[in-house]
C-alpha cells in the first residue's frame, strides 16, 4: 500500500526515483525496492521526511480502518530523547516501560473482573474433631462472588470431615442459611468450636457426626436436658448434600 501509494504520487508529480530519493536521503535501489514491493514495513522518520517532500498528509498512505494513532507532542520528545540514550540508558528504560505496562495491564484486568463482595476470613480456624478456640475478632478480607450467601469464611482444621473438607481447606458460612438435618455447620459446644454434620431427633437429642467415618471418634452426643451449651455459628455452604451416616 505504502509503495504503491509513493510511486503513483511520484508520477502525478513527475519527478523520477533517483530525484526523489536525493531529496529523502537514501539509495535509489532503496527506494526503487520499497515501491516496486509495495513494503509497508517502514521506517516511521523516513515516511514523515517523504511526506513533507511530497506535501502529502500521512493518512493518505493508509486506509482510515489502518491508520496508526499519532504520537502527541510529548510523545515524540520521549522518542527523541530515547534515541539519544545508549545501550545501558535504552534497556533501563524499557525494563521500566515493561514493569510499568504490566502493573496497568493487571488494573485493567482487576478492573473488568466479576463484581465481588469481602467477608472476613477468621485466622482462628474452626476445628473439624478438635478443641479449638471459639471465632474471634482476627480475621483477614476474603473476596466470594458477588451473589454468595456466605457471611464468613473459616479454615478448617483436622480430617475428620474428609473427603468433603480437608485439612487446612476453607470454608464459606452462613448465618442466615436453615440448618437442617444433613447439613454441616459450625458448632460451639462447651467451649469447643468444631465442624460437623448435624442431626437433632424428635427428643431433642442434637448428634453431631465427622464425615469421615474413621474418625467417629470425633463425634458429639449432646443430650437434652444435659446443660452442655450448643451454639451454631452457622451453616457450611458446600457444593452438594451428604447423606447422614448409618452407623
Amino acid at each position: 500500500m505504502i509503495g504503491t501509494r509513493i510511486k503513483n504520487i511520484l508520477d502525478e508529480k513527475d519527478i523520477s526515483i533517483n530525484e526523489f530519493s536525493r531529496r529523502v536521503g537514501i539509495s535509489p535501489q532503496t527506494l526503487y525496492s520499497m515501491v516496486k514491493r509495495d513494503n509497508n514495513k517502514i521506517d516511521f522518520d523516513l515516511l514523515l521526511k517523504i511526506c513533507r517532500e511530497l506535501n502529502e498528509p500521512l493518512n493518505s498512505f493508509f486506509p482510515e480502518n489502518l491508520l496508526p494513532a499519532m504520537p502527541s507532542h510529548d510523545e515524540m520528545g520521549l522518542l527523541h530523547k530515547y534515541r539519544q540514550l545508549d545501550e545501558h540508558g535504552k534497556k533501563l528504560t524499557e525494563l521500566v516501560l515493561t514493569t510499568e505496562f504490566e502493573r496497568v495491564s493487571a488494573k485493567i484486568v482487576e478492573e473488568k473482573k466479576a463484581p465481588c463482595k469481602v467477608i472476613p476470613l477468621y485466622a482462628t480456624p474452626a476445628a473439624a474433631g478438635y478443641a479449638n478456640p471459639i471465632l474471634g475478632e482476627d480475621f483477614e478480607d476474603y473476596e466470594v462472588p458477588f451473589d454468595s450467601v456466605a457471611d464468613f469464611a473459616a479454615r478448617i482444621q483436622g480430617d475428620s470431615m474428609e473427603p468433603y473438607i480437608h485439612d487446612g481447606s476453607i470454608v464459606l458460612v452462613s448465618r442466615t442459611q436453615p440448618l437442617s438435618d444433613g447439613d454441616v455447620g459450625l458448632f460451639f459446644v462447651d467451649g469447643d468450636s468444631i465442624c460437623k454434620q448435624y442431626c437433632e431427633d424428635c427428643f431433642g437429642n442434637v448428634y453431631l457426626f465427622s464425615l469421615n467415618r474413621e474418625r467417629a471418634d470425633a463425634d458429639r452426643t449432646i443430650m437434652s436436658g444435659s446443660g452442655l451449651t450448643v451454639f451454631c455459628f452457622g451453616k457450611v455452604l458446600l457444593p452438594k448434600r451428604i447423606p447422614l451416616p448409618v452407623n
